[in-house]
């Protein structure tokens, strides 16, 4: 994003959800940071430290865990949609990980700042969905486009050909949302229409398209050799 010799703006994505009584708040900035706070309405809540930015496209990285939270936060009760996705532009200037002598990566700090600016912010950005914030943001910041979740969904094989609930979670990642694996599970999985991740716990990894498609030949293979009657 080009900016002004001086210029502070950070212009970032994200939601707040809430369940009645508490809103878990999800943003990430244009320096591909993913920043969570979780409070009771009214408050900031407690900042966690954020996820720095990853590999060659750290912000589409995170915008894909952003609708990855979107979706298992409404999984866990956070019906409420307090801000249901912005793109706002912050008057704020995102601080630099900090240097520990000894440590061979720098330390990430919670950033309480951040979400009382986006909670000001939010509310007079224009009331879209997620999928909305997150193309405006990329126009915004520059950056290349992911094309958009219901034109794959058209150019995808027809909706009659495929198996019904297979047709059913692929609608759901059109829509923007995860498919993801019950919590109960120490080892899961979450798939986006961008993104497929392995996690245990809150580690994870994200699987490159031809290990994907490894997988699924192997997954395949697995359900045809052990069919049911």
């Amino acid at each position: 994003m080009r900016k002004r010799e001086g210029a502070a703006m950070l212009t970032v994505v994200g939601f707040r959800l809430g369940n009645g009584g508490r809103h878990i708040t999800a943003v990430v900035t244009e320096s591909g940071r993913l920043h969570r706070a979780h409070g009771a309405y009214g408050a900031v809540g407690r900042a966690s430290r954020p996820d720095g930015p990853v590999g060659q496209n750290p912000v589409h990285r995170h915008v894909a865990r952003l609708r990855s939270l979107h979706a298992r936060y409404q999984s866990k009760g956070y019906a409420v949609e307090l801000f249901p996705g912005a793109c706002v532009r912050l008057d704020l200037r995102e601080p630099a990980p900090v240097r520990v002598p000894g440590r061979l990566y720098d330390i990430e700090q919670p950033w309480p700042d951040l979400f009382r600016a986006f909670a000001d912010a939010a509310p007079a950005a224009p009331r879209g969905s997620l999928e909305e914030a997150i193309h405006g943001f990329y126009t915004a910041i520059g950056a290349p486009a992911r094309p958009r979740h219901l034109d794959r969904l058209a150019r995808a094989t027809p909706a009659a050909v495929l198996p019904r609930h297979v047709a059913a979670l692929r609608r759901v990642l059109a829509g923007g949302s995860a498919v993801s694996s019950s919590p109960r599970l120490s080892v899961g999985y979450t798939v986006t229409a961008d993104d497929v991740r392995l996690h245990v716990g809150r580690a994870g990894e994200s699987l490159p398209r031809q290990d994907v498609v490894e997988l699924h030949a192997a997954l395949s293979a697995w359900l045809h050799l052990n069919a049911t009657e």
